[in-house]
């Protein structure tokens, strides 16, 4: 087994390029040419960005954007959406510091999400780094502007498009041409029309039961539609949970996020918990239904940014333990969310195995209706 490099090299050298760079005034409101987007995400918050490119690309058109992007990712962004440049960066890997760096020296970085990521920006030579305040002093430190998080509710998408600039933004809409889609690996999806049902997600609390999973796939099925089971690389024993006698095409563990891509694109409905495939099918404009448990429905949608697809949100309101109020590292009171382990609830998820399958059903109802017309 190969030996995991350490952490601690490449923070060094985040470290030494970033003090060793002055700081310059703030760039014109629209003279900044090379923008950098500094961040370290999950795959839906990655996501998420995109209404930040969409603004970044609105304010400044001539501009040369780069993103940093876990290499996991990169091949979503092949096609270049908005003109964004994904350089691939692994906190672990020295040389991704070293390809960013080769792309700047930057006019302005914004930083979406902790505001330790401005360290980086300035190590890739960021002359003004832009974030939202929060966090410890010496992350904060890196910030040349740190705005205040919003003082009402506000969605994710939304918070992280407002660090591009408020003009503008009641124009934007997103619209698929300005994501080409990546190539196509192996797999083809199904010529008939079908569902995906996508079991997984990144913490087992988010999970529902096999009984109600398996409801809604004899229903879909009954209304004419082919049944696709999901979920990711180890958790094949979902699907096994609710598909044991293998009726449904079983897809979990098999694809890679170019082919989740291409089968999304053409489902007519994706339904899974919150996790980041849901964030996928926003951009494939899959009509979608999201059973939200420990997670705030209200922080990711829906948004105007994407009107587009039809979209709902299932959840139980009545969880007074969704009560932690941090969203990264930045404390608001109507942040209302959970992000305890599964060794940490002592309610059993019942904010996920609490949401009934009548009540999905009914939102597949709807869903499909929209689309029809």
């Amino acid at each position: 087994m190969a030996r995991r490099p350490s952490r601690f090299p490449v923070r060094s050298r985040i470290a030494w390029h970033a003090l060793s760079r002055g700081r310059k005034r703030p760039p014109s409101p629209r003279g900044a040419r090379n923008i950098l987007i500094a961040h370290n995400l999950l795959l839906g918050d990655t996501l998420m960005l995109t209404s930040l490119l969409a603004r970044l690309r609105h304010r400044h058109p001539d501009a040369h954007l780069v993103m940093t992007c876990p290499p996991a990712f990169l091949s979503l962004y092949e096609g270049r959406p908005y003109g964004v440049f994904a350089s691939p960066f692994d906190p672990r890997d020295p040389q991704s510091l070293a390809q960013l760096r080769a792309l700047g020296p930057f006019d302005l970085a914004i930083v979406p999400a902790e505001s330790r990521h401005g360290w980086l920006a300035r190590a890739a030579g960021a002359r003004w780094v832009r974030g939202y305040a929060g966090g410890a002093w010496y992350y904060r430190a890196s910030l040349d502007e740190a705005w205040p998080a919003p003082d009402r509710l506000t969605t994710l998408p939304d918070m992280m498009a407002a660090l591009g600039g408020d003009e503008g933004s009641e124009y934007e809409r997103f619209d698929p041409r300005d994501w080409p889609p990546p190539r196509r690996g192996a797999f083809t999806p199904p010529e008939i029309p079908y569902a995906v049902l996508h079991l997984g997600a990144g913490s087992p609390l988010k999970y529902w039961s096999a009984d109600n999973w398996h409801t809604v796939a004899l229903s879909l099925a009954h209304q004419g539609l082919r049944v696709i089971l999901s979920a990711g690389p180890g958790q094949e024993p979902l699907v096994h949970a609710v598909d044991p006698e293998g009726r449904f095409q079983n897809v979990a563990g098999q694809l890679d996020l170019r082919d989740m891509w291409h089968l999304l694109a053409t489902a007519r409905l994706l339904v899974s918990p919150d996790t980041g495939i849901t964030h996928l099918a926003r951009i494939t404009g899959t009509p979608s239904v999201v059973l939200f448990g420990p997670g705030q429905a209200a922080l990711y949608g829906p948004v105007q940014f994407y009107a587009g697809a039809p979209y709902r949100a299932v959840t139980r309101t009545d969880m007074p333990c969704r009560n932690e109020t941090v969203l990264f590292e930045r404390s608001r009171p109507w942040i209302q969310t959970c992000v305890r382990l599964p060794e940490d609830c002592a309610f059993g998820a019942r904010c996920s195995t609490g949401i009934s399958p009548e009540t999905v059903l009914g939102a597949i109802s709807e869903v499909l209706s929209e689309t029809r017309s």
